[in-house]
């Protein structure tokens, strides 16, 4: 487990808001995507780890809701925690909102959570879009799930790009200028707005250079989370340099 203060106000005082962040095991870029988007704001993050192992499939990301208690609980137990942020879009579909849900209130009752996947579709109804691009790193299998999911949750998907990658350390290695270039061409004229998806991908590196290519707004997982989590414990202060998302729809939440 690792406790991060981030800079600038009074990390761990009463008033600075504390985001308990759970990662999968072999995750490269959560944490750092969050330490990248947090900085310079009055924000404390500490986080667990849960088991996983590769690779990214249906079978292996439904398992890891197994071990989501033990690795919540782990979070500065007997401390304060003010939401609980899941970081798995795919991990989240496979095993269900639900049984994520009931993992971490066993460990923090009481504690709100959020979740990539119900983050970005709460993001994408306080933006206003329903028509979307989707790009992902996953193999078919997950893709088939995940476009599921946000169907189901009432948006529609009019392209669907995928880099067709199987483990983490190939997700994390995608840079960020192929995931502009992918974003780039599925983003046409019936996309109201882009979803990347996945923790593991550095889609929050594109976002800037997609918004303004694009025209767009762009939605990525870890800034839906970040978004989400702030949004949760009522932070008001904007968020620069990640989208139109971070930068100006505080302090109000999705319905």
């Amino acid at each position: 487990m690792i406790v991060r203060n981030l800079p600038a106000g009074k990390p761990g005082s009463p008033e600075t808001p504390r985001i308990g962040l759970v990662v999968p095991a072999t995750d490269q870029v959560s944490e750092v995507a969050f330490a990248e988007m947090l900085r310079g704001h009055a924000v404390s993050m500490v986080v667990s780890r849960v088991a996983f192992e590769n690779p990214v499939v249906m079978a292996t990301l439904s398992r890891m809701v197994d071990d989501l208690s033990r690795a919540t609980a782990l979070l500065l137990p007997g401390g304060r925690i003010d939401v609980v942020a899941f970081s798995c879009t795919s991990g989240t579909v496979a095993a269900g909102v639900d049984a994520v849900a009931r993992a971490i209130d066993a460990a923090k009752p009481g504690v709100p959570f959020t979740t990539p996947i119900t983050a970005a579709v709460a993001a994408f109804r306080r933006l206003g879009a329903r028509r979307i691009a989707v790009l992902t790193p996953y193999v078919d299998e997950v893709n088939e799930a995940i476009h599921g999911f946000l169907t189901a949750s009432g948006l529609e998907i009019v392209e669907f790009g995928s880099f067709h990658l199987r483990t983490e350390p190939e997700i994390a290695g995608v840079p960020p200028e192929a995931i502009v270039a992918a974003g780039r061409s599925i983003s046409g004229p019936g996309a109201e707005a882009l979803f990347i998806s996945c923790t593991g991908l550095q889609g929050h590196a594109a976002i800037g250079a997609l918004e303004a290519a694009t025209g767009k707004p762009v939605v990525t997982s870890n800034q839906a989370q970040v978004w989400e989590a702030l949004s949760l414990v009522g932070y008001g202060r904007p968020l620069h340099g990640y989208g139109r998302l971070l930068e100006s729809l505080f302090p109000a939440r999705a319905a």
